[in-house]
């Protein structure tokens, strides 16, 4: 997969919201850039080590397995998505808004490579069923999430009736996946980006059939 440099907007911190700190963060980051750069196939105990500059052995004494630890990469990038997108997510209560939101993480999910790195764990999982059970788990919590917000936007609308929240949030969230993985495998952001502005022409005729926020329609 296309090579993508590491995250410039998140260098490694003393103490990381995913509850790294140290050594371990300094190898779940090597473990993350590794991905991006070298994808799963490439990423080994040994490259792991020599992107990070540290002692390879390292890695399992602290994580056990590779495997374990690209897992761990994985839960630091939805941990920091989680912390910086959440507040502005559960503030959103129109569907404008939520397109919108849906836009700027869309943007800085490719320009931080972290379609890269999920793309290539959904790869490796592909092949190899307890992987991928532990992939989708770990999706799993943006799907809950989408789902409140739709069962309080869809709150007392005729709309409800029409759809499970749990369903439609299922497939927006495969969607968006979806979405960034084909544009970052075309190599052409084009048509991505203008599905998503289209989505939010569309969230504004829609938003004129929901409730005002906090109302029930009678």
């Amino acid at each position: 997969m296309e090579s993508q440099a590491p995250d410039q907007h998140r260098p490694p911190t003393p103490d990381d919201p995913a509850g790294l700190s140290g050594t371990k963060l300094q190898i779940v980051e090597a473990a993350l850039a590794t991905l991006k750069t070298k994808g799963f196939a490439g990423a080994s105990a040994r490259v792991i080590a020599q992107a990070g500059g540290f002692n390879q052995a390292l890695i399992f004494y602290h994580f056990g397995s590779v495997r374990t630890l690209l897992l761990a990469a994985l839960d630091l990038i939805s941990q920091r998505r989680m912390d910086e997108y959440g507040p502005a997510f559960e503030a959103a209560v129109t569907a404008p808004e939520l397109a919108r939101l849906a836009r700027t993480i869309y943007d800085d999910d490719l320009e931080r490579g972290n379609i890269t790195a999920l793309g290539e764990m959904v790869g490796g999982g592909v092949s190899d069923a307890a992987l991928g059970s532990e992939v989708a788990a770990r999706i799993e919590p943006w799907i809950g999430m989408v789902q409140r917000k739709l069962e309080q936007l869809l709150a007392g609308s005729p709309l409800r009736a029409l759809a499970s929240p749990r369903d439609l949030a299922f497939g927006i969230v495969a969607a968006y996946f979806g979405v960034d993985m084909l544009s970052h495998l075309q190599r052409d952001r084009a048509r991505a980006e203008s599905l998503l502005d289209l989505a939010t022409r569309l969230a504004a005729l829609a938003d004129a059939a929901l409730p005002p926020p906090g109302k029930e329609l009678p």
